[in-house]
Parts: C-alpha cells; structure tokens; sequence
C-alpha cells in the first residue's frame, strides 16, 4: 500500500490525495469520513454485520466515519481521496 498526500487545509479539517494497493484482503477501521473516487481496480467492502458491496473503476462513494470491517482489493487499486477528520 501507498498513500500520497496532495492537500492538507489549514486547519487539518480536509485531507486529499492518492492511495494504491496490490489484492489483499485486511480488517479496516475508519474515525474519519472519507469520499473515493475509484481510479482503477475493485474492491469487495464488507461492513462488520453488512452485505458485501463490490466497487470499481469509475466508482465513486463515501465511507462513513466509524465504518468496521473487512475490504477485499480483487484487483490492484489506485483511488483518489478526500478526508474529514474529526
């Protein structure tokens, strides 16, 4: 995995940049609101008592802060993001 930071406000209320990742399957747990735009790849996201949803290239989607549980990558993954820390 690779993240690369392109913008920080000021105040550290945005954050935004690039992130990729090679198939892998992992628990994730999120404390910040964060909007995807899928470059290239899929991703299976299982929240934690949830269906499954598959995304990928060209999709775009928030996951909710507090979000628990499992992501998939199927295939290698490079995304565009912006976080809302709190």
């Amino acid at each position: 995995m690779n993240t690369w930071i392109e913008y920080t406000s000021g105040d550290g209320g945005i954050i935004s940049g690039w992130w990729d990742a090679t198939p892998d399957t992992y628990h994730a747990t999120y404390a910040a609101l964060e909007f995807v735009h899928m470059i290239e790849g899929r991703i299976v996201i299982t929240p934690e008592g949830s269906s499954p949803v598959e995304v990928g290239s060209g999709d775009a989607f928030v996951i909710e802060a507090d979000f628990n549980g499992v992501r998939e990558i199927k295939e290698k993954v490079l995304k565009h993001f912006a976080i809302k820390p709190k």
